[in-house]
């Protein structure tokens, strides 16, 4: 289980709130611990009138993060399963919905749940050693169904979707997975200094932007992410399986 420590929160510019993942032991796994404190920093930013950008980063440099934690999920039942699904799984909705842009800045892995959060930010500025997968599919699952083809368009989002595609930081950056792709060091820098220019801007003007854009799709990504959201719990309820039995294969193979 994860810290106190798992989650590092900063200000490292005016206007600007910086929270990184701070479990690089485990590639930065989400445990539920860590979902909590995410959620309330989130909540936090929210309400807080000087903070204007948010950024998702990770500590380590070897992965942004790995997903939710296998070896927590091992451990639920059925039920447990569907609980835990619930509870998470609003998160994407958060940081898709939040009042401030969004920032990911991924170095290294991301996976899973952090693939997922990466697709819910508004910017993404990777890494060289940027290397992007949606795992829902080798569970029988559907994840970034709404955020991916926003992205990439309809029918590459399929493909991605569908094969459980190992993206790295080239084809992302041709495909338009992700803004831009700079060196790990200098990472930070970059997404702190477009963070800022973001930041100074009118607040209001920022807002209406980040409103305007996501509704031009026809549909906004809450809609899209409630669709999906519907789908997983009932795919889940009628499957009653365990978290041993999803990932089974996955930790023999890491063990």
């Amino acid at each position: 289980m994860s810290d106190g420590n798992a989650l590092i929160v900063e200000n490292p510019a005016p206007g600007v709130r910086s929270l990184r993942l701070n479990r690089p032991d485990v590639h930065n796994a989400i445990d539920m611990a860590l979902f909590e404190r995410i959620d309330e920093e989130l909540a936090k930013a929210a309400d807080d009138d000087e903070v204007r950008v948010i950024v998702l980063c990770a500590e380590g440099g070897k992965a942004f993060s790995a997903g939710f934690d296998i070896s927590e999920m091992a451990g639920f039942d059925g039920p447990q399963m569907i609980a835990a699904f619930e509870r998470r799984d609003p998160l994407m909705k958060t940081i898709a919905a939040h009042r401030c842009p969004v920032i990911a800045a991924i170095d290294g892995i991301c996976y899973g749940a952090g693939a997922l959060m990466s697709l819910a930010a508004d910017i993404r500025i990777a890494s060289t050693n940027f290397r992007f997968k949606v795992t829902a599919a080798d569970y029988g699952g559907a994840n970034a169904t709404w955020s991916l083809p926003r992205l990439v368009g309809p029918a590459l989002a399929k493909e991605i979707l569908m094969a459980g595609q190992v993206i790295e930081a080239s084809r992302a950056a041709n495909i338009g997975l992700v803004n831009r792709v700079v060196d790990p060091a200098d990472i930070d820098r970059e997404t702190e200094e477009l963070a800022a220019a973001i930041a100074a801007k009118p607040p209001a003007g920022v807002a209406g932007i980040k409103r305007l854009v996501d509704a031009s799709f026809g549909e906004n990504p809450v809609a899209g992410w409630q669709a999906e959201y519907d789908w997983m719990v009932q795919s889940m309820r009628h499957a009653k399986t365990g978290g041993a039995d999803v990932f089974d294969s996955f930790l023999s193979k890491k063990g």
